[in-house]
């Protein structure tokens, strides 16, 4: 029988989880702060966890200033940065929008909407195959 094993090298991340409403003030503030830890651990992913929020940034301007204030912080966003958003329709949309704008500036940015995806993302994994007799 042949069985898979999956191990995952998880390199070390920043994690920002955030809750309640966040609007586009508040958007802005969590990219400054991800910006001043990104460029402390140069060599860290980033790991944003927004399942248990609520948003205020839907417009597509105000999408596009959240993703021009990731822009202004370019160089401290050197690795991955996986987005965990609630798996309903609307947010899709908006997170599809922004996902649009970091991506035209180049930026390693993935969405999901769940965590095990996206830590399957941030790391690096390696499969092996383990027969059993």
């Amino acid at each position: 029988m042949l069985s898979g094993i999956k191990v995952y090298n998880v390199k070390d991340f920043i994690r920002k989880t955030e809750t309640g409403n966040i609007d586009l003030n508040r958007s802005k503030q969590i990219v400054r702060d991800l910006a001043n830890a990104a460029g402390s651990h140069t060599d860290h992913n980033i790991l944003i966890d927004m399942r248990e929020t609520t948003i205020s940034v839907s417009s597509i301007e105000d999408v596009m200033k959240v993703a021009l204030e990731f822009g202004s912080y370019v160089s401290s966003f050197k690795n991955k940065i996986a987005n965990i958003v609630p798996d309903d329709h609307e947010r899709m949309l908006i997170a599809n929008r922004f996902k649009a704008c970091m991506d035209i500036q180049g930026f390693e940015y993935e969405i999901f909407t769940d965590y095990e995806s996206a830590i399957e993302w941030l790391s690096e994994t390696e499969d092996i195959a383990q027969t059993t007799r």
